[in-house]
Formats: C-alpha cells, sequence, structure tokens
C-alpha cells in the first residue's frame, strides 16, 4: 500500500500533541494560546508534509537500488525548492561542522592538545605578528618584556 494511502487511516487523530503545536505557533507569531481548529490544520498540514516528502525521498532510495533512506535522499527530494533545500544544507553543515569537533577531541584521554584546539577554531600562532607576544600581566598592570623595549629603543 502507498503511503499516501496508508497516512488516510489516521485522519482525525493528531500526530503532534497540543504542546509541540502550540509552541510551534507561538514561535512564529501566534498568540499565546491558539484555537484547536488552528492546531488540527497544522497537525494535518505536518502530517502531509512529512508524509509526501518521506515518500519522494523513498522513491529516490528505490530509484538508487537502496532500501535503506539517508539523508541525501532528501536532500534530492526538496531539490526544487531552494528554501527547504538551503535549510537542509544548513542542517548539513552544522552536522559537519559538530563531527569535525567531535574528532578533534581525544574521547579517550579527555585532553585536548594545542593541535586539537588550532583545529577547532582555526586560529593559528601569530608569532612577531601579535603585538602582545612579548606582553604580561604582574599586579594588574601590563609590563612588556626586555626585547620590546630594547626594539623600541
Amino acid at each position: 500500500m502507498e503511503p499516501r494511502a496508508r497516512a488516510g487511516k489516521n485522519r482525525g487523530q493528531q500526530n503532534f500533541s497540543d504542546t509541540e503545536l502550540q509552541m510551534l505557533l507561538y514561535a512564529h507569531g501566534d498568540v499565546p494560546h491558539s484555537l484547536d481548529s488552528t492546531k488540527r490544520v497544522l497537525d494535518e498540514m505536518l502530517s502531509d508534509f512529512i508524509t509526501e516528502l518521506s515518500f519522494e525521498a523513498d522513491r529516490a532510495a528505490q530509484l538508487a537500488g537502496r532500501q535503506k533512506v539517508k539523508l541525501d535522499d532528501f536532500k534530492f527530494a526538496c531539490r526544487k525548492d531552494p528554501i527547504k533545500l538551503g535549510k537542509i544544507e544548513e542542517v548539513f553543515a552544522k552536522k559537519a561542522e559538530i563531527d569535525a569537533a567531535r574528532k578533534a577531541i581525544d574521547m579517550n584521554d579527555d585532553k585536548i592538545t594545542k593541535t586539537t584546539m588550532e583545529a577547532m577554531t582555526g586560529e593559528e600562532e601569530l608569532g612577531e605578528a601579535d603585538d602582545d607576544h612579548d606582553a604580561h600581566t604582574v599586579g594588574g598592570s601590563s609590563i612588556r618584556g626586555r626585547r620590546s623595549r630594547q626594539a623600541m629603543a
């Protein structure tokens, strides 16, 4: 049975809780306490959207010869809608950033080394280009090292 036909069985039942729908509506500018009919319509719209998008992603996976749906299949299903595709790309970029941060931190010994911090921040040592390279703080006031004073003279 096609997924769209199966979705008809749940008509009249809410798939999302009232609090989830209320928070979503309020986040997008609705009043603090929405009408029940508004929540029902939003629930139906969300359910239909998720069902149709999943069906399209499943079709893309089947055309690729796979039985499991991958995230790229959802990306392919949204290829004609630049707003949805942009949001999906944003989520992929954030996921890659999180994966890189996890990889940079060595989970075995819970230590962050200098190289992993450089990999996480993307910064490199400034060396001589850094103005405060030779400066150190004593008692709240900054005192330059002897090399800096000699270089200035």
